[in-house]
């Protein structure tokens, strides 16, 4: 008799990345499970978005009332229950999540771009205002 376990523990996720392409997260291809801890998929995304000052970014997800919440590293994505009843599949968004003093100091242009993606779509949705002068 089979054990029903690992279907539970099956992961799909689609990343939105700041530039308006997807990442797709699955068991099958990354060995993400449920049981797996936030910092192992924020990693995937830093190195799939070739960053290496990460401090500054984040996941975030929405539950099923549109409620918006950071996925915490330190958790599992089974612990994250707002984000686990919403799917499958999943919704993860990346975006910055700590905004640098300076953003001249930031070392790699590769981060300058993704603070640039970030401001241009809060502008564009109308979460940064912005006056047309």
């Amino acid at each position: 008799m089979g054990c029903f376990c690992a279907a539970q523990e099956e992961f799909y996720c689609e990343v939105l990345l700041l530039d308006e392409t997807k990442l797709t997260l699955t068991t099958q291809q990354q060995g993400i499970k449920k049981s797996t801890k936030g910092s192992i998929v924020l990693d995937y995304v830093f190195r799939h978005a070739n960053l290496m000052e990460t401090d500054y970014f984040g996941l975030r997800y929405c539950d099923r009332s549109h409620q918006t919440y950071w996925l915490d590293p330190t958790k599992t994505l089974a612990e994250h229950k707002d984000l686990i009843n919403t799917g499958p599949p999943y919704t993860l968004y990346f975006g910055v999540k700590f905004y640098a003093e300076d953003p001249c100091k930031l070392k790699e242009e590769i981060t300058r771009y993704q603070f640039f993606l970030q401001v241009k779509q809060d502008v564009l949705q109308g979460r940064l205002p912005c006056s047309l002068n």
